[in-house]
């Protein structure tokens, strides 16, 4: 596994946070959630923003999520 304990950037807020996940087990979450073809997109975004994401593509865009 790879990534636990290091830091990254939020690429939707800025901030700094130490990843709780492997990358094995994000990417994993991420091919569960959205189409294939949009993962080349994907960001890595803080929990906090993960959920305003979700909670805002879950009303706007209902039929994009699997």
């Amino acid at each position: 596994m790879t990534g636990i304990r290091e830091s990254y950037t939020c690429e939707n807020c800025g901030g700094t946070f130490t990843k709780i996940w492997s990358d094995e087990e994000a990417w994993a979450e991420s091919e569960s959630l959205y189409p294939a073809q949009d993962l080349e997109e994907t960001g890595i975004v803080c929990d906090n923003c993960f959920r305003q994401i979700m909670a805002w593509a879950q009303v706007n865009m209902p039929g994009h999520l699997l």
